[in-house]
């Protein structure tokens, strides 16, 4: 039934799927957060790293980053027609929309 949910239409490709498009696209910005960390921050601890991007001028323009990066995800799955799989790059970007409006506007 959920398969249905997440991907209403029939498709010839067999990774067109939302997971595979949703997954990526939650680990990508997490990447992004890591490797900001290893080229900007590197002189100090991951802790103390933490505690710097617990801060909302750091935290919010650092989620933008990482929600931009899903671009890159986004437009090759619509160039080969997996439409399932970038809605699920979609989906995680709202999800990251969320926490950066509320860092924004909110905080």
């Amino acid at each position: 039934m959920l398969d249905k949910l997440f991907n209403p239409s029939p498709t010839i490709h067999k990774w067109d799927r939302f997971w595979v498009g949703f997954i990526p696209g939650m680990i990508c910005p997490l990447l992004v957060f890591l490797f900001f960390y290893l080229i900007k921050y590197s002189n100090l601890s991951f802790p103390e790293y933490l505690n710097l991007v617990k801060n909302p001028t750091v935290l919010s323009p650092m989620l933008s980053l990482g929600a931009i990066i899903n671009l890159f995800l986004f437009f090759p799955l619509m160039s080969f027609n997996y439409f399932n799989a970038g809605r699920g790059v979609i989906g995680a970007t709202i999800l990251y929309g969320i926490p950066i409006i509320i860092t924004k506007f909110i905080l």
